[in-house]
């Protein structure tokens, strides 16, 4: 009977136990849930059931919602939780088989005005003050959960601006932990992967200990559309992107046992067709960015990165009218208010093996200044660069592009480039100091070319002056920088007929510039120019201002004249046909002042057609440079010029045109000056040639001036003399009719036998209007108390009144004046071989009238020889 009674107990005991667990706790707990929600929630709950199995103490909840007018805002298909009583009894502590939470939804939505939906979900609570024993202690209690899984989770969060909907769903959501727990050395694992939006996945795996709290694993996003969270910035952010993807992939380790140490290894992030867009117009963009193996010490404070590469970086950026830049305000970014932070003691470290950009290009287009510059296939690659603080380190570098064009519309000048690289060693920037061991540019191209101007007139440009005399805390220690087969076009538009030249096989180098050495910097180049000509620009230069100290040589030689043709034709309206140039300029500037020394050789220039008459008359060319060239047809001259850099009026260009045009315009007008310097003679010794009146022949006194003349003709051979014929009318006419007379007389006095017989010839023919015997009376003196004949006054009486009977013609006197032209030219010819070629008569004579000359006078003129 009482074994009876016994299990009857028990049988009752059982059945009360199932139905209290299996009916009337779910009941009663369902019951009070949904109340005590719905007290502490503004938001209606739902539940649909509980079930709760009293001897494997499992329970699980299905169905809960909560909810707002019908939008589900947080909810779950199921909930399970499986406690292990005899495991937690064994091995005392809390121990749970596994909690399950299937198929999780929560909806989170932020207004206009920020406010979130479930940040106000709770009622408004009376505030409760809680005395709490200082002495104790909050603990977490030993638990462990063997397995945790979060299953086909669905997360929403809405943000809403100007009315505008962005949304993020992370979907198919999957979170599993193993062996979760607070158990010494307890270490758990956990794995997720869920999909964000449409195809961006995020994997995570790894471990993690809660006490202290540890945490390791790897982490793996793919195919993150960015775009899909711009709307979350709107209120931020004035441009929008296209569709660019994401990739990202990294280890990392999270430990707080002690400090807060986090780790980040071999992260690796891929970026790929990203485009900035502002008001229809795509700024800025790339192809692709690959970040390969960062390593992220937050103890050390140590960044280690193996590589960067940007592929295809653009940017097109431009300027209004208004310098207003249209990257500008691409972020709203509010005023920034100063703060003084703390400095760390420990600096960060950061170490990357290479960063490179690829095949990118830039443009710039400055609308107020009507300049634009365009740089394709632009390439940059940096070696073992570290950062310290603010010092950096770059063991190598290399910067080139395949093309760079600038363009100044306002004045059509044009410069290009090709094919430039600049490899830069060892950098080093330390606070304000930045030094570089050396740098090598090979193989460049650059082009350059000055344009006509629009209006064709040149505009005034305003320079603003800056007064500042402040420099740069700057320190530069850049190591001789390398010129290597460089090439350098130059081109002219702004002439009528364009300038072009072109200076190829450039090499040198500039030493070291020190910002701080009172050394300056030296500077050699060596380049060829055009097909043979050749050019050397060697000297000393100040680069922080080269007004303080230059000094440089250039020499240029062998360049062909006929490429000059464009300026000739600018400056004195003719071609050149050929001819060559050698130049050696010394340009000396001290404290602003230059004293230059111009040497300037000319080898062999014929000049050409006329070209422009108005600016051809004003410059007799050709007689300045058959003055200037020697009988190697070689032109050497100096043309020293000085002047203040600091005045505003002083340019060179100008000045070294206007000393060569003076130089032409003296020698031209002062001939005889130049040639008589050349031997060293008085210029009066060469200027004209003199005849005795009424004769032809050269007499030996003026023989000196022609040989003059054909010594310095040996040394200029492109020279012509220039004579004009003339006669004195009337004291050439006197000593033609006394030759006349005294001819008569001679003819005459050949008939007489005995006797004067002068004085008897010139009575025979005597026709005068006076008796020769009152000519006789008339010539009567006393000598010795006796009266005789004075012949010499009785002659010239009879020649006086003969003499003006005697006609001698105008053809007579031109005659004379062209015999001692033939005296000239004989003597020039048989003694010194100048042809006619190299002298011209001048047609017209000129008839003398000057009293007091006692000779006639022939003025002599050089001119170019006829060819």
């Amino acid at each position: 009977m009482k074994n009876n009674l016994f299990i009857k107990i028990l049988l009752s005991i059982f059945l009360i136990y199932s139905l209290l667990g299996f009916f009337l706790i779910p009941y009663i707990a369902k019951d009070q849930i949904i109340k005590n929600l719905d007290n502490l929630l503004i938001y209606k709950s739902k539940l649909e059931k509980i079930s709760f199995n009293p001897y494997t103490l499992n329970l699980k909840l299905y169905g809960f919602s909560l909810s707002n007018n019908n939008e589900k805002l947080i909810g779950f298909k199921s909930f399970e939780v499986d406690f292990s009583l005899f495991k937690s009894i064994h091995e005392h502590h809390i121990s749970f088989k596994k909690v399950d939470l299937i198929k999780p939804y929560v909806n989170i939505v932020q207004n206009e005005n920020g406010n979130i939906n479930l940040a106000s979900i709770m009622k408004p609570q009376e505030e409760k003050t809680e005395e709490k024993s200082t002495n104790e202690k909050s603990s977490i209690p030993l638990f462990e959960i063997t397995k945790i899984q979060i299953l086909d989770g669905d997360f929403l969060f809405t943000q809403i601006f100007n009315s505008k909907k962005t949304t993020t769903k992370i979907h198919n959501f999957n979170y599993t932990f193993y062996n979760l727990g607070t158990l010494k050395n307890s270490l758990a694992s956990h794995s997720l992967n869920t999909i964000i939006n449409k195809d961006t996945k995020l994997f995570i795996e790894g471990g993690l200990r809660l006490i202290p709290f540890k945490m390791y694993g790897k982490i793996e996003l793919k195919n993150l559309h960015a775009n899909e969270y711009l709307g979350y910035s709107k209120d931020l952010l004035n441009f929008t992107i296209d569709n660019p993807t994401l990739n990202l992939k990294l280890g990392y380790k999270l430990d707080t046992t002690k400090d807060i140490e986090l780790y980040i290894d071999k992260a690796n992030l891929e970026l790929k067709d990203l485009n900035i867009v502002k008001d229809k117009e795509t700024l800025a963009g790339l192809k692709s960015l690959e970040l390969k193996d960062l390593n992220f010490d937050y103890t050390k404070q140590k960044i280690s990165i193996e590589n960067i590469d940007l592929n295809k970086l653009f940017a097109n950026i431009s300027s209004n009218k208004n310098n207003i830049l249209n990257i500008d305000n691409l972020i709203n970014t509010e005023p920034s208010i100063e703060k003084k932070e703390k400095t760390t003691n420990k600096p960060w470290l950061v170490d990357l093996n290479s960063f490179t950009i690829n095949n990118s290009y830039f443009s710039y287009d400055d609308l107020k200044n009507k300049t634009t510059v365009d740089a394709k296939n632009i390439n940059v690659l940096l070696k073992k660069l570290s950062i310290v603080n603010n010092n950096i380190t770059i063991d190598e570098s290399t910067v080139g592009t395949k093309n760079i064009k600038i363009n100044n519309n306002s004045d059509n000048t044009k410069i290009e480039a090709k094919n430039i690289e600049i490899n830069l060693h060892k950098f080093l920037k330390d606070k304000d100091k930045i030094k570089l061991s050396s740098v090598d540019i090979p193989d460049s191209y650059t082009s350059i070319v000055l344009g006509k101007n629009e209006n064709g007139k040149e505009k005034a440009v305003k320079e603003e002056i800056n007064t500042n005399n402040e420099k740069s805390n700057t320190y530069l220690d850049i190591g001789p920088i390398n010129i290597k087969n460089g090439q350098l076009l130059f081109e002219d538009r702004t002439l009528k007929a364009p300038f072009k030249t072109n200076i190829t096989k450039l090499n040198g180098n500039l030493s070291e510039l020190n910002s701080k050495s009172s050394k300056p910097t030296q500077l050699k180049l060596i380049g060829k120019i055009d097909e043979y000509g050749y050019t050397k620009i060697t000297g000393i230069v100040n680069l922080d201002d080269i007004k303080i100290l230059t000094d440089v040589n250039l020499i240029f030689k062998n360049i062909a004249m006929k490429s000059f043709t464009p300026y000739s034709d600018e400056f004195v309206g003719r071609d050149i046909k050929q001819g060559k140039l050698n130049l050696n300029l010394h340009y000396n500037i001290t404290e602003s002042n230059l004293k230059a020394q111009n040497s300037v050789i000319i080898d062999k220039i014929e000049l050409g057609k006329l070209i422009d008459k108005n600016k051809g008359s004003n410059l007799p060319l050709e007689l300045g440079i058959a003055l200037l060239e020697d009988s190697d047809g070689i032109i050497d001259i100096d043309l020293p010029i000085s002047g203040n850099l600091d005045d505003p009026q002083f340019s060179i260009a100008p000045i070294i045109w206007k000393v060569f045009r003076n130089l032409i315009i003296k020698s031209v007008a002062s001939p005889f000056s130049l040639l008589a310097s050349i031997l060293g003679v008085n210029p009066e010794e060469m200027k004209k040639v003199e005849f005795v009146y009424g004769e032809s022949n050269l007499i030996d006194s003026e023989k000196e001036s022609l040989n003059n003349i054909a010594k310095v003709f040996a040394k200029r051979p492109s020279l012509a003399l220039k004579v004009e014929p003339a006669y004195d009318n009337i004291k050439d006419k006197i000593a033609l009719q006394d030759i006349r007379l005294e001819e008569l007389i001679s003819k005459k006095s050949e008939s007489i036998k005995d006797g004067d017989k002068y004085l008897l010839a010139l009575e025979s023919i005597y026709n005068g209007g006076i008796s020769l015997q009152e000519l006789k009376e008339k010539s009567m003196v006393k000598q010795n108390d006796k009266v005789i004949l004075d012949k010499t006054s009785y002659i010239s009486k009879i020649k006086a009144l003969m003499l003006p009977k005697i006609d001698i013609t105008k053809e007579e006197l031109e005659n004379l004046a062209n015999s001692r032209i033939s005296s000239i030219k004989k003597y020039l010819l048989e003694q010194h071989k100048i042809t006619d070629n190299r002298l011209f008569i001048i047609p017209e004579i000129k008839v003398l009238d000057n009293k007091k000359a006692k000779y006639v006078e022939f003025p002599l003129a050089i001119d170019i020889k006829k060819k």
